[in-house]
């Protein structure tokens, strides 16, 4: 994507519009290996869905090298059809300026910036330093990330210090702050909301940031878990809401009430945890026509009880979840080709039916 930094800020304006999802990697069936098939099948499923988006989720059990061709697999499966977004989320500063580049050289749209877990800045200034290091390098746009996750909120109780994002706000390869706070964001709709975009990934909150602030975009998230290609209810309120039919899109939002309360309830077990639920948001992409597949430890586990009512809430609302669950174990593409023997189940598993 070649766009002078100057005119960053105009094209989120006019190219971050919609719903973006997360695609997660896929692996071989003994997870020693990428699965570059089951990757390719879930960005062609983003698309879709109707999907404007989907962020590479690399903190997902991969080594630093498995994380560089996860994001180029996705990038090249992508092929401009959908913008692709990587979260810079690794064990050094050095490791993110290494994925940036590598990110704007294999054809990503967007960069989310962060910070590595064992990193101790003592002031703002130095936070500062750190974001505005990676801004300049960035030659594609750039969305701010105030997660609470960083152990900020010794310099300001919303988790990460304001003066810092109004000062990144300023720059202009900035285009975006992802807030997932409904009170960060609202302030932040005053503070930098002139500046650069302000989106909340939360759907249920998504009626709400439209009217307060003209939420234009609501990404990453597994919305896969309240739609499916064929019944992107998601996707069809959200633009309800944008072109002015609101009663028409709060028709479908109060549809979708019960497997939003489901889908909320499993996310807060494990938002605040500093490790989301892969497997399990794996599932609900699979339950829905995504590759599937477990992810490698350290992850936690998904069980049948947890199984059983998801499916039950999706078909509360027109939409028949795929079977069988041993499927999503192996990943869809995988349990085919062992189903007919044209791979190995891992050492020890069943045969498969």
């Amino acid at each position: 994507m070649q766009i002078a930094k100057t005119d960053l800020k105009a094209w989120a304006r006019a190219n971050l519009v919609g719903v973006g999802n997360i695609t997660f990697p896929s692996f071989t069936p003994d997870l020693s290996a990428l699965d570059e098939e089951g990757i390719r099948w879930d960005v062609q499923q983003a698309i879709r869905h109707g999907f404007r988006s989907t962020l590479a989720a690399c903190e997902t059990g991969l080594s630093f090298e498995e994380a560089k061709r996860f994001v180029a697999i996705v990038a090249d499966e992508a092929a401009d059809r959908i913008l692709v977004s990587v979260t810079l989320l690794f064990d050094s500063l050095a490791q993110n300026m290494e994925m940036l580049e590598h990110a704007q050289r294999s054809g990503c749209h967007t960069l989310q910036i962060g910070f590595p877990p064992n990193w101790y800045p003592h002031d703002e200034e130095q936070v500062y330093g750190a974001a505005k290091s990676m801004c300049d390098a960035a030659r594609i746009a750039v969305i701010l990330y105030p997660s609470p996750h960083y152990n900020l909120e010794r310099m300001h109780p919303a988790g990460f210090p304001l003066g810092v994002l109004e000062r990144l706000a300023d720059l202009p390869g900035v285009v975006a702050v992802e807030a997932g706070e409904p009170g960060l964001a609202a302030d932040l709709i005053g503070r930098v909301g002139d500046r650069v975009l302000v989106a909340n990934p939360v759907e249920r909150l998504l009626p709400l940031m439209w009217q307060a602030g003209r939420q234009q975009f609501i990404a990453p998230g597994t919305y896969e878990a309240m739609q499916s290609p064929d019944k992107p209810y998601v996707v069809d309120y959200f633009r309800l809401l944008r072109d002015g039919r609101a009663a028409e899109a709060m028709a479908i939002y109060w549809q979708l009430a019960p497997v939003r309360g489901l889908f909320d309830m499993k996310m807060m077990q494990t938002a605040m945890l500093g490790c989301y639920h892969w497997p399990l948001l794996k599932y609900y992409q699979w339950l829905v026509g995504g590759n599937g597949g477990y992810t490698r430890q350290p992850c936690m586990k998904i069980h049948q009880h947890e199984m059983e009512p998801i499916k039950f809430m999706l078909m509360s609302i027109g939409i028949l979840p795929r079977e069988p669950d041993e499927e999503f174990y192996y990943g869809r593409l995988n349990f085919e080709k062992i189903r007919q023997g044209r791979l190995r189940p891992p050492a020890g598993a069943a045969a498969v039916e």
